[in-house]
């Protein structure tokens, strides 16, 4: 069961006082806030505990993220009609899947303000921010027992800001923004997994993606979601797993015959696959490795894509292309894509085989320290 409270202003979006709590950018905003219910599906560790969740029904926080999303579309605030993109199916053993799309662009990121000062709280400066319209909601973990959602509410603290990308690649497609007035958020963390792990079990969507590029010149984290029309081709290759805890504890295993080296995390136990993902991203963060992650069946399987270290020190490749998803801007490009030419790219950007039995034999050691 969720909850609905109204506050004085029932409006999604308007002005007041600033809060005496927070300081900075988001003084004065109001926005709809999805607050989690203190029975947490990653507390208790089993997916089939969290409370009144059928797969076959709509979720609230499903039905709230694609409301909002499509009116920001109605509004003339994305850059082109998505769902009017051309998506094809290229032939082949693996079913890479081509997205035409001559309006998209790469450039459509958070970045840095520039009158900012990067050891400064609350520094971090979007495009929303000069159009709040853009910025959807936010969702934040709760005090009561069961999912509330506050219709108009101040911008709490430790919580996940929903903003639109307008360039977005799918439908539906969004940033989520780890915010904090007391944590510098530059790389991922076990807090920020958890809050994105808990949006996509109660999102309950089979269509919902979310991915994150790690990249070490990163000036402040987030990670994207959409729905997407076809399931990823990394999603249907064959699986070795090299590390099992029990019949119904968490699995890691290698993808194999992809041209990306590539590991998924499996488990019922949402909260320690959690702390596993989290420790060992921190090791490949210090070590400056590029990864990207892909969160997949609402939250039960994690795709962990390894790519090679550059002169420039950033991801080549999005968690959506590692998973096997392009989006071109030709239409020559479009129309000539081939399998032979997308396992070249994926290939080239691949970690090399001595690097991944390091990175395996790295995620064996944190993952028996957690699971003995």
């Amino acid at each position: 069961m969720v909850t609905v409270e109204q506050l004085q202003d029932d409006s999604f979006l308007s002005q007041c006082p600033p809060p005496l709590s927070l300081q900075g950018i988001f003084s004065g905003i109001r926005i709809p806030l999805y607050r989690f219910g203190s029975n947490s599906v990653l507390d208790k560790g089993s997916v089939g505990g969290i409370s009144c969740l059928i797969e076959e029904e709509q979720s609230v926080l499903d039905s709230i993220l694609l409301a909002q999303w499509e009116d920001r579309m109605w509004k003339g605030l994305f850059r082109y009609d998505v769902t009017t993109s051309e998506i094809k199916v290229i032939g082949g053993r693996r079913k890479f899947i081509a997205q035409f799309n001559e309006g998209w662009s790469r450039d459509c990121m958070p970045k840095l303000g520039k009158n900012k000062i990067p050891h400064q709280k609350d520094v971090f400066e979007f495009s929303w921010m000069e159009r709040q319209e853009e910025l959807l909601f936010c969702v934040a973990s709760g005090e009561k027992l069961n999912p509330e959602l506050v219709l108009s509410a101040a911008v709490p603290d430790c919580g996940l800001l929903i903003t639109i990308n307008s360039s977005p690649v799918e439908y539906g497609h969004v940033f989520l923004v780890p915010h904090s007035s007391y944590i510098l958020h530059q790389f991922l963390d076990a807090r920020s997994l958890e809050l994105v792990l808990h949006v996509a079990v109660e999102v309950n969507n089979s269509s919902f993606r979310q991915f994150y590029d790690y990249s070490p010149s990163a000036s402040h984290i987030y990670f994207q979601a959409c729905y997407l029309q076809i399931p990823l081709p990394v999603e249907f290759m064959p699986l070795d797993t090299f590390f099992g805890d029990g019949q119904e504890g968490m699995r890691i295993s290698s993808v194999t015959d992809y041209p990306i080296k590539t590991l998924v995390f499996e488990s019922n136990h949402l909260n320690m696959m959690m702390e596993v993902l989290a420790e060992i991203c921190s090791c490949l963060q210090e070590k400056l490795i590029p990864y990207n992650l892909l969160i997949s069946d609402r939250g039960k399987r994690i795709f962990l894509f390894f790519q090679l270290q550059t002169s420039k020190n950033f991801c080549t490749l999005s968690a959506w292309e590692c998973g096997g998803y392009f989006v071109v801007k030709s239409r020559s490009e479009f129309d000539q894509a081939t399998e032979q030419a997308l396992l070249k790219q994926l290939t080239t950007v691949s970690l090399d085989d001595e690097g991944f039995q390091g990175v395996k034999r790295l995620c064996c050691t944190i993952a028996g320290k957690f699971t003995s």
